[in-house]
């Protein structure tokens, strides 16, 4: 089976679930709505919904299972577990898509919080133990 690496936005359609296998091993399972919008004739238009299984383990895991319904989500993942098509009710085709996330983060596109920069130069290793340049002038004035 081919691999492709991808990126994509959705819908998440449920909370994702935490749970641990039998080797210790922390994965969590979300499902991701993904909807295709297009314009037709001035009006924009939404495709079907595809409907994505998303896997993440371990650490990303845990950071997943604090997600919620209804977040939208940017996942980078790679497609090696498989695609599953289905003919709706209606007779419109549809698909499942299931992933393994590289990396999940919430998508900026349609929601009030806003990005923080960094107090670090761009290229520097962060260490946790090292002071914020503020807080180290704080102790210093203090």
């Amino acid at each position: 089976m081919s691999e492709f690496n991808f990126t994509f936005e959705g819908n998440l359609v449920a909370k994702p679930e935490l749970e641990i296998t039998k080797g210790g091993q922390t994965l969590s399972r979300l499902r991701v709505a993904h909807s295709r919008r297009r314009k037709v004739e001035g009006q924009w238009v939404d495709a079907p919904p595809m409907w994505v299984h998303v896997t993440a383990w371990d650490d990303l895991a845990e950071r997943c299972a604090k997600l919620d319904k209804g977040d939208t989500v940017l996942v980078k993942g790679r497609d090696d577990l498989g695609t599953w098509a289905f003919i709706r009710q209606d007779g419109t085709p549809g698909g499942i898509l299931e992933v393994t996330a590289e990396n999940v983060s919430l998508s900026l596109r349609f929601t009030g919080a806003q990005p923080v920069a960094s107090n670090h130069p761009a290229g520097d290793a962060w260490d946790p133990a090292t002071p914020e340049p503020e807080a180290e002038r704080e102790l210093q004035a203090a």
